[in-house]
Protein backbone atom coordinates (compact mmCIF):
# COMPACT_ATOMS: atom_id res chain seq x y z
CA UNK A 1 0.00 0.00 0.00
CA UNK A 2 2.68 2.43 0.80
CA UNK A 3 3.98 1.97 -2.79
CA UNK A 4 0.84 1.97 -3.93
CA UNK A 5 0.94 5.62 -2.12
CA UNK A 6 3.99 6.63 -3.27
CA UNK A 7 3.53 6.36 -6.75
CA UNK A 8 0.02 7.92 -6.48
CA UNK A 9 1.96 11.22 -4.56
CA UNK A 10 4.62 11.20 -7.09
CA UNK A 11 2.29 11.17 -10.07
CA UNK A 12 0.31 13.84 -8.91
CA UNK A 13 2.60 15.87 -8.28
CA UNK A 14 4.67 15.44 -11.72
CA UNK A 15 1.19 16.29 -13.13
CA UNK A 16 0.83 19.63 -10.83
CA UNK A 17 1.26 21.75 -13.74
CA UNK A 18 -0.92 20.54 -15.72
CA UNK A 19 -3.39 20.72 -13.04
CA UNK A 20 -2.93 24.68 -12.79
CA UNK A 21 -2.84 25.34 -16.58
CA UNK A 22 -5.93 23.57 -17.59
CA UNK A 23 -7.47 24.19 -13.89
CA UNK A 24 -7.23 27.83 -13.57
CA UNK A 25 -7.75 28.04 -17.83
CA UNK A 26 -10.80 26.63 -17.57
CA UNK A 27 -11.49 28.25 -14.42
CA UNK A 28 -10.74 31.74 -15.98
CA UNK A 29 -13.52 31.05 -18.80
CA UNK A 30 -16.14 30.65 -16.37
CA UNK A 31 -15.40 33.51 -15.08
CA UNK A 32 -15.41 35.34 -18.26
CA UNK A 33 -18.84 33.22 -19.59
CA UNK A 34 -21.03 33.44 -16.42
CA UNK A 35 -21.62 37.46 -16.39
CA UNK A 36 -22.10 37.57 -20.19
CA UNK A 37 -25.11 35.79 -19.80
CA UNK A 38 -26.85 39.03 -18.07
CA UNK A 39 -25.72 40.58 -21.17
CA UNK A 40 -27.13 38.43 -23.54
CA UNK A 41 -30.69 38.47 -21.51
CA UNK A 42 -30.71 42.09 -22.20
CA UNK A 43 -31.22 41.54 -25.47
CA UNK A 44 -32.92 38.85 -25.84
CA UNK A 45 -35.63 39.72 -28.01
CA UNK A 46 -32.54 40.32 -30.66
CA UNK A 47 -30.75 37.67 -29.92
CA UNK A 48 -34.08 35.27 -30.71
CA UNK A 49 -34.62 37.10 -33.89
CA UNK A 50 -30.91 36.30 -35.25
CA UNK A 51 -31.10 33.12 -33.88
CA UNK A 52 -33.94 32.07 -35.53
CA UNK A 53 -32.67 33.22 -38.54
CA UNK A 54 -29.91 30.29 -38.49
CA UNK A 55 -30.63 27.21 -40.66
CA UNK A 56 -31.90 24.59 -38.13
CA UNK A 57 -28.97 22.19 -39.13
CA UNK A 58 -26.94 24.29 -37.44
CA UNK A 59 -28.96 25.02 -34.49
CA UNK A 60 -29.36 21.29 -33.96
CA UNK A 61 -25.39 20.66 -34.62
CA UNK A 62 -24.93 22.28 -31.27
CA UNK A 63 -28.15 20.51 -29.67
CA UNK A 64 -30.50 23.72 -29.72
CA UNK A 65 -33.22 25.72 -31.46
CA UNK A 66 -33.69 29.18 -31.56
CA UNK A 67 -35.57 29.55 -28.21
CA UNK A 68 -33.83 27.27 -25.84
CA UNK A 69 -30.31 28.62 -26.69
CA UNK A 70 -31.44 31.89 -24.95
CA UNK A 71 -32.70 30.21 -21.53
CA UNK A 72 -30.01 30.14 -18.96
CA UNK A 73 -29.36 26.11 -19.63
CA UNK A 74 -29.56 26.47 -23.24
CA UNK A 75 -26.63 29.25 -22.88
CA UNK A 76 -24.37 27.08 -20.69
CA UNK A 77 -25.02 24.15 -23.10
CA UNK A 78 -24.26 25.63 -26.26
CA UNK A 79 -21.56 28.27 -25.02
CA UNK A 80 -19.53 27.07 -22.30
CA UNK A 81 -20.25 23.24 -22.22
CA UNK A 82 -20.82 21.67 -25.56
CA UNK A 83 -16.91 22.14 -26.82
CA UNK A 84 -15.68 20.80 -23.31
CA UNK A 85 -15.29 16.86 -23.72
CA UNK A 86 -12.85 17.57 -26.88
CA UNK A 87 -11.03 20.34 -25.00
CA UNK A 88 -10.53 19.08 -21.98
CA UNK A 89 -10.01 15.66 -23.71
CA UNK A 90 -6.68 16.55 -25.22
CA UNK A 91 -5.45 16.54 -21.68
CA UNK A 92 -7.09 12.93 -21.44
CA UNK A 93 -5.31 11.41 -24.12
CA UNK A 94 -1.87 13.15 -23.63
CA UNK A 95 -1.82 12.43 -20.19
CA UNK A 96 -3.23 8.78 -20.57
CA UNK A 97 -1.40 7.81 -23.59
CA UNK A 98 2.14 8.59 -21.95
CA UNK A 99 1.17 7.75 -18.08
CA UNK A 100 3.26 4.45 -18.50
CA UNK A 101 4.59 4.22 -22.02
CA UNK A 102 6.21 7.73 -21.65
CA UNK A 103 8.61 6.94 -19.38
CA UNK A 104 9.35 3.53 -21.95
CA UNK A 105 9.84 5.30 -24.60
CA UNK A 106 12.41 7.70 -22.47
CA UNK A 107 14.19 4.43 -21.38
CA UNK A 108 13.22 5.00 -17.87
CA UNK A 109 10.39 2.46 -16.88
CA UNK A 110 12.99 -0.17 -16.67
CA UNK A 111 14.79 1.29 -14.18
CA UNK A 112 11.58 2.66 -12.25
CA UNK A 113 10.63 -1.42 -12.26
CA UNK A 114 14.22 -2.55 -10.96
CA UNK A 115 13.07 -1.01 -7.41
CA UNK A 116 11.01 -3.01 -5.21
CA UNK A 117 7.42 -1.64 -6.31
CA UNK A 118 5.96 -4.43 -8.26
CA UNK A 119 4.11 -3.70 -11.36
CA UNK A 120 0.37 -3.58 -9.86
CA UNK A 121 1.65 -0.80 -7.59
CA UNK A 122 3.07 1.03 -9.86
CA UNK A 123 0.33 0.89 -12.18
CA UNK A 124 -2.54 1.39 -10.15
CA UNK A 125 -0.52 4.55 -8.36
CA UNK A 126 0.01 5.86 -11.50
CA UNK A 127 -4.18 5.43 -12.64
CA UNK A 128 -4.68 7.42 -9.32
CA UNK A 129 -2.93 10.02 -9.56
CA UNK A 130 -4.16 10.93 -13.12
CA UNK A 131 -7.47 10.08 -11.71
CA UNK A 132 -6.21 12.65 -9.07
CA UNK A 133 -5.17 15.18 -11.77
CA UNK A 134 -8.79 14.91 -13.46
CA UNK A 135 -11.13 15.30 -10.21
CA UNK A 136 -8.50 18.67 -9.61
CA UNK A 137 -8.57 20.48 -12.95
CA UNK A 138 -12.77 19.90 -12.77
CA UNK A 139 -12.94 20.97 -9.19
CA UNK A 140 -11.31 24.45 -10.22
CA UNK A 141 -13.49 24.40 -13.16
CA UNK A 142 -16.26 24.31 -11.27
CA UNK A 143 -14.98 26.53 -8.88
CA UNK A 144 -14.07 29.07 -11.82
CA UNK A 145 -17.93 28.97 -13.05
CA UNK A 146 -19.90 29.12 -9.41
CA UNK A 147 -17.79 31.91 -7.92
CA UNK A 148 -20.00 34.13 -9.70
CA UNK A 149 -23.66 33.02 -9.78
CA UNK A 150 -24.82 35.04 -7.13
CA UNK A 151 -24.54 38.26 -8.85
CA UNK A 152 -25.96 36.72 -12.42
CA UNK A 153 -29.30 36.31 -13.83
CA UNK A 154 -28.11 32.80 -14.69
CA UNK A 155 -30.28 31.79 -11.34
CA UNK A 156 -28.00 28.60 -10.49
CA UNK A 157 -26.81 27.37 -7.53
CA UNK A 158 -23.64 25.95 -7.05
CA UNK A 159 -24.76 22.66 -6.37
CA UNK A 160 -26.61 22.59 -9.97
CA UNK A 161 -23.71 23.99 -11.50
CA UNK A 162 -21.52 20.36 -10.56
CA UNK A 163 -24.04 18.41 -12.76
CA UNK A 164 -22.62 18.61 -15.75
CA UNK A 165 -19.22 18.55 -14.42
CA UNK A 166 -19.92 15.32 -13.24
CA UNK A 167 -20.85 14.06 -16.80
CA UNK A 168 -17.68 16.12 -17.93
CA UNK A 169 -15.76 13.79 -15.93
CA UNK A 170 -17.23 10.38 -16.96
CA UNK A 171 -16.15 12.01 -20.70
CA UNK A 172 -12.36 12.80 -19.98
CA UNK A 173 -12.05 9.68 -17.54
CA UNK A 174 -13.43 7.50 -20.90
CA UNK A 175 -10.71 8.87 -23.13
CA UNK A 176 -8.01 9.24 -20.98
CA UNK A 177 -8.17 5.31 -19.92
CA UNK A 178 -8.76 4.38 -23.76
CA UNK A 179 -5.48 5.96 -24.19
CA UNK A 180 -3.76 4.46 -21.34
CA UNK A 181 -5.17 1.07 -22.61
CA UNK A 182 -4.56 1.37 -26.42
CA UNK A 183 -0.51 2.83 -25.18
CA UNK A 184 -0.37 -1.05 -23.54
CA UNK A 185 -1.18 -2.97 -27.30
CA UNK A 186 0.05 -0.25 -29.77
CA UNK A 187 3.85 -0.04 -30.62
CA UNK A 188 3.73 4.10 -29.61
CA UNK A 189 2.16 6.17 -27.75
CA UNK A 190 2.03 8.95 -30.86
CA UNK A 191 -0.21 5.68 -32.27
CA UNK A 192 -1.89 5.48 -29.11
CA UNK A 193 -2.75 9.36 -29.08
CA UNK A 194 -3.57 9.83 -32.33
CA UNK A 195 -6.41 6.65 -32.24
CA UNK A 196 -8.06 7.86 -28.87
CA UNK A 197 -8.28 11.42 -30.78
CA UNK A 198 -9.40 10.08 -33.62
CA UNK A 199 -12.12 8.05 -31.58
CA UNK A 200 -13.03 11.75 -29.39
CA UNK A 201 -13.53 13.96 -32.56
CA UNK A 202 -15.59 10.61 -34.59
CA UNK A 203 -17.50 10.95 -31.23
CA UNK A 204 -18.48 14.37 -31.47
CA UNK A 205 -19.09 14.71 -34.93
CA UNK A 206 -21.12 11.35 -35.51
CA UNK A 207 -23.09 12.49 -32.01
CA UNK A 208 -23.65 16.07 -33.35
CA UNK A 209 -24.94 14.94 -36.57
CA UNK A 210 -27.02 12.67 -35.86
CA UNK A 211 -30.22 13.94 -36.55
CA UNK A 212 -29.47 13.85 -40.23
CA UNK A 213 -29.11 10.14 -40.37
CA UNK A 214 -30.95 7.16 -39.24
CA UNK A 215 -27.53 5.30 -39.58
CA UNK A 216 -25.58 8.30 -37.55
CA UNK A 217 -28.12 8.23 -34.85
CA UNK A 218 -27.64 4.50 -34.54
CA UNK A 219 -23.63 4.90 -34.92
CA UNK A 220 -23.82 7.42 -32.04
CA UNK A 221 -24.97 5.14 -29.23
CA UNK A 222 -21.60 3.55 -29.43
CA UNK A 223 -19.91 6.71 -29.02
CA UNK A 224 -18.93 8.57 -26.08
CA UNK A 225 -19.89 12.02 -26.50
CA UNK A 226 -23.88 10.59 -27.16
CA UNK A 227 -23.65 10.27 -23.33
CA UNK A 228 -22.79 13.78 -22.51
CA UNK A 229 -24.91 15.62 -20.61
CA UNK A 230 -25.52 19.37 -19.88
CA UNK A 231 -28.00 19.54 -17.31
CA UNK A 232 -28.16 21.41 -14.34
CA UNK A 233 -30.16 19.40 -12.29
CA UNK A 234 -29.87 16.30 -10.31
CA UNK A 235 -32.96 15.42 -11.18
CA UNK A 236 -32.48 15.22 -14.96
CA UNK A 237 -29.02 13.58 -14.44
CA UNK A 238 -28.78 10.28 -16.08
CA UNK A 239 -27.59 7.83 -13.75
CA UNK A 240 -27.60 4.90 -16.43
CA UNK A 241 -25.36 6.58 -18.73
CA UNK A 242 -23.02 8.11 -16.08
CA UNK A 243 -22.38 4.68 -15.10
CA UNK A 244 -22.10 2.77 -18.01
CA UNK A 245 -18.98 5.33 -18.66
CA UNK A 246 -17.66 5.17 -15.57
CA UNK A 247 -18.33 0.66 -15.82
CA UNK A 248 -16.39 0.97 -19.66
CA UNK A 249 -13.42 3.06 -18.00
CA UNK A 250 -12.89 0.37 -15.26
CA UNK A 251 -12.93 -2.25 -17.48
CA UNK A 252 -10.44 -0.48 -19.74
CA UNK A 253 -8.10 0.15 -17.01
CA UNK A 254 -8.49 -3.72 -16.14
CA UNK A 255 -7.40 -4.48 -19.35
CA UNK A 256 -4.87 -2.49 -19.76
CA UNK A 257 -3.75 -3.35 -15.82
CA UNK A 258 -3.18 -7.26 -17.45
CA UNK A 259 -1.39 -6.42 -20.42
CA UNK A 260 1.56 -4.36 -18.68
CA UNK A 261 1.66 -7.15 -15.67
CA UNK A 262 2.25 -9.88 -18.54
CA UNK A 263 4.29 -7.70 -20.84
CA UNK A 264 7.96 -6.76 -21.51
CA UNK A 265 9.31 -4.00 -21.20
CA UNK A 266 11.25 -1.90 -23.81
CA UNK A 267 14.48 -0.94 -22.49
CA UNK A 268 13.66 2.60 -24.82
CA UNK A 269 12.08 3.61 -27.70
CA UNK A 270 9.18 3.20 -29.76
CA UNK A 271 7.99 -0.60 -30.51
CA UNK A 272 7.09 -2.46 -33.38
CA UNK A 273 4.44 -4.51 -35.15
CA UNK A 274 5.40 -7.89 -34.07
CA UNK A 275 3.97 -10.14 -37.38
CA UNK A 276 4.45 -14.18 -36.90
CA UNK A 277 6.58 -15.43 -39.26
CA UNK A 278 6.28 -18.30 -41.54
CA UNK A 279 8.10 -21.53 -40.32
CA UNK A 280 11.32 -21.58 -41.78
CA UNK A 281 12.17 -25.28 -43.46
CA UNK A 282 15.33 -27.54 -41.76
CA UNK A 283 18.15 -27.71 -43.77
CA UNK A 284 19.14 -30.87 -43.87
CA UNK A 285 22.74 -32.06 -44.71
CA UNK A 286 23.41 -33.16 -48.31
CA UNK A 287 23.71 -37.34 -48.06
CA UNK A 288 26.84 -38.34 -49.54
Amino acid sequence: MNRLWNTFRYTYAHLRGQILGWGLGLAIYGLMIVPMYDSMAAQQDQLQQLIASYPPEFLAFFGGDATSLVTPAGYLGMYAFSMMPIIIGIFAVVVGSGLIVGDEERGRLDLIMAHPVGRSAFFFGRALGMLGAILSIMFLGWLGFSILLGGSSLGFTWGQMAVPFLSLITQVIVYATLALSLSMFLPSRNLAAMVTSGVMVASYFVSSLAFMDERLATMSEFMPYHYFQTVLSFQDLNLTWLFTLLGASMLMIMVAWLRFARRDIRLSGEGSWRLPLLPRRKKTAPVN
